[in-house]
């Protein structure tokens, strides 16, 4: 199992560094080994149906084959390393460039800041930032939902899934996962180009997250009253409206968090969650609860490690 030392110091970098520079950024150069693939094995957007799934199929085989090696043997030359202090701070770094803790929270932040000193047009302009919808005649309560909705749904995919993977299968799960979820975040999409091009990508993403999803909303449930949520309402949106979005898994941590805190998440002609007024009172507590959240699965993390693992 891996060091829960790792997993804390990889939390605790990204969260005040942030992220890399783009030039050594993991996940960016994942994503231009994405694109050179898309160019030379490229879509024929749906005209040649079985042509656009084969090599769809090879473009995520060859980036989880690449992204595998690649992680295994650097795992291999930070465990080489016998000093045991220098050996957990490089891969909590390493481990850190998966994760968008700081810039999830950021990004979210920006648009509420606005609003609470009553600038509706720049948050608009700064939540656009985060969502595909058009965010330019959005009124005050569908700009705090729109960047709630963000958070709330990314606390799976920058947060908790790489860590969760990372726990199972070290550094080569926690990149094979970001790369998985960078995959579909470029080729996932249901259109004309990748509706077929993109579709094992997409199922990929789509399994890969359906036990963290579930995971960060049960989370979410027991640490209710730490973010003056309530437990019960938190329960009744796991149970109950999980399952109201488009994808399998972004609805739970959503309708969790939207009725834990008694507020509705809105996607106009898609989605809603939840009941009552969100404020931006209620939208802080929302990004309290992340914060509150990866505290507690680092907690539990670290219990199971000290019942399992014999102490030496």
């Amino acid at each position: 199992m891996l060091n829960p030392l790792i997993l804390f110091l990889a939390v605790v970098i990204d969260r005040v560094f942030g992220e890399p520079p783009e030039k050594i950024h993991p996940t960016v150069l994942i994503g231009k080994l994405i694109e050179f693939l898309e160019k030379t094995l490229s879509s024929t957007n749906s005209k040649n149906k079985i042509r656009d799934f084969v090599f769809g199929t090879l473009v995520v085989f060859i980036v989880i084959s690449v992204v595998s090696v690649v992680s295994l043997f650097i795992e291999k030359m930070i465990n080489s390393i016998e000093n045991e202090v220098l050996k957990i701070f490089i891969y909590a770094v390493i481990l850190s460039t998966t994760i968008g803790y700081k810039s999830l929270i950021d990004f979210s932040k920006k648009p509420i800041d606005y609003l609470k000193s009553g600038d509706l047009e720049n948050a608009r302009k700064y939540v656009q930032c985060i969502v595909s919808r058009d965010a330019s005649k959005l009124d005050e309560e569908h700009v705090l939902s729109a960047s709630v909705e963000s958070a709330s749904e990314n606390i799976t995919d920058s947060i908790i899934a790489p860590l969760f993977y990372a726990v199972i299968f070290g550094l080569p799960g926690a990149f094979i996962y970001r790369a998985i979820n960078t995959m579909d975040a470029m080729i996932g999409y249901k259109n004309s180009k990748y509706l077929y091009y993109g579709k094992v990508a997409a199922r990929l993403d789509d399994l890969a997250n359906l036990i963290p999803s579930r995971l960060a909303g049960i989370l979410l449930i027991l640490t209710a009253p730490f973010y003056n949520g309530s437990i019960k309402k938190a329960i009744y949106g796991f149970l109950k409206e999980g399952n109201k979005t488009p994808s399998p898994n972004s609805g739970y941590t959503m309708a969790t968090l939207a009725n834990a805190l008694n507020m509705k998440l809105e996607k106009i002609n898609y989605y809603t969650l939840g009941k009552g007024k969100i404020t931006v009172e209620k939208s802080y507590n929302a990004l309290k609860a992340i914060d509150i959240v990866v505290f507690v699965f680092l907690f539990f993390y670290f219990l199971i490690f000290i019942t399992v693992v014999p102490i030496k």
